[in-house]
């Protein structure tokens, strides 16, 4: 078997599997590794993205779309609520068929993929990196590849092992909790989400129609807020009020990362895309866009490298050029969110109920709801004068 690419990427997640096909697509013999068996599974997400977020980098496709999102209703305390309307907000995927078309993408443009192959070394040279080192059934492999792409997710050892300090402390990581559940009670085409101590100090409950009787129903919480009380047990206690009984069809858990401003975005021959590089929107959680966004530059520019062009500045200023602005924005509406307390949401709910209520939207602007916000009240302004300033 050959042992030589330009380009290697770890991990076939959105990420990884977009930046291989980029990659070869830009001509570079690309290998793509995933270490687990299957591309797709496990996952922990809640599987929505925006429209815009999709369409920047993939057109949707009939196969790994679960359904449209048109309506957004949020729910705090005191019976507060919002509820937004937008036709063409987004939609709720099918990750795991998802996942394996983006692999299948990249297969089509040439990248060579292989599965169980779990990156446990990098390979060090005088000029970088020149490759990485694979076990597959307990066999060690050197595979060298002119640049490498790390993609591994949250817990991704080729950034540690690169040295880059992409560690996170407990505040900067949400605990992430879902069920895939089938339920009569679930509006279709709508997101849901529920804040509160009552119910996620420092994070939120969501529900996501999929479609039929399914949806996804989850928790993300700050670790620092609830030092006594699992994401799971506030999750159990909201199924248990909304639904009783009810049929859990999977479970799964994990962590999602905020955003790092002072994290590289590559190093020397490596470059970072997608969770690996922290470029997570704070606020939500959501990654799955700028998770296919990163990859698509990482590939592209890590195609070039191969050519003797560009390098991982290049590919770090193209993504910031985009998404800079808006992941510090996001970064400090969480600052400002864990300030929050109860009556805070209510006050911000009502009002976003008067601003939304019986309108159609064809687009957000974040940076002016915000500003519009803590305009009108004075101790929302306090606590978040250093978003307007």
């Amino acid at each position: 078997m050959k042992d030589s690419w330009d380009v290697i990427v770890v991990g076939a997640g959105p990420a990884g599997s977009t930046a291989a096909r980029f990659a070869a697509e830009g001509g570079a013999r690309t290998l793509l590794l995933e270490k687990h068996p299957v591309i797709g599974y496990p996952l922990c997400c809640a599987e929505a993205i925006s429209t815009s977020g999709l369409r920047r980098v993939v057109e949707p496709d009939p196969r790994w779309i679960n359904c449209k999102i048109e309506r957004v209703h949020i729910y705090g305390p005191n019976d507060s609520h919002a509820e937004i309307y937008h036709p063409d907000a987004g939609y709720i995927l099918e990750r795991k068929i998802f996942d394996r078309a983006l692999a299948e993408k990249a297969a089509e443009a040439g990248a060579e993929i292989r599965v169980a192959h779990d990156v446990i070394g990098l390979i060090e040279g005088k000029a970088g990196f020149e490759g990485v080192v694979a076990r597959n059934n307990g066999h060690e492999r050197k595979l060298h590849g002119r640049v490498v792409i790390a993609a591994d997710g949250i817990e991704s050892q080729v950034a540690i092992m690169a040295g880059l300090k992409a560690a996170l402390k407990p505040s900067q990581v949400h605990s992430a909790y879902q069920y895939l559940v089938s339920s009569p009670e679930i509006a279709p085409e709508t997101l849901e989400f529920h804040l509160g101590t009552q119910f996620a100090p420092g994070g939120y409950i969501w529900l996501f129609a999929k479609g039929g009787r399914l949806a996804n129903v989850g928790i993300g919480v700050c670790p620092t807020k609830t030092p006594k009380k699992k994401a799971a047990q506030f999750l159990d206690e909201f199924v248990r009020r909304r639904f009783g009984k009810i049929g859990i069809i999977e479970r799964m858990t994990g962590g999602v990362p905020t955003y790092l401003p002072d994290l590289p975005l590559h190093k020397k021959n490596i470059l970072l895309a997608g969770d690996a590089a922290r470029v997570i929107d704070s606020l939500s959680g959501a990654g799955i866009a700028n998770a296919l966004l990163s990859g698509m530059l990482a590939g592209q520019t890590a195609a070039a490298m191969a050519k003797g062009e560009g390098d991982g500045k290049a590919y770090q200023d193209a993504f910031y050029r985009i998404k800079e602005k808006e992941l510090n924005f996001y970064r400090r509406c969480r600052q400002l969110f864990l300030k929050l307390n109860d009556k805070d949401i209510e006050t911000i709910l009502r009002f976003a109920d008067d601003m939304f209520s019986g309108r159609t939207i064809e687009g957000i602007n974040p940076v002016e709801i915000v500003r519009k916000i803590l305009l009108s009240y004075p101790r929302l302004m306090t606590l978040g004068r250093h978003l307007l300033f």
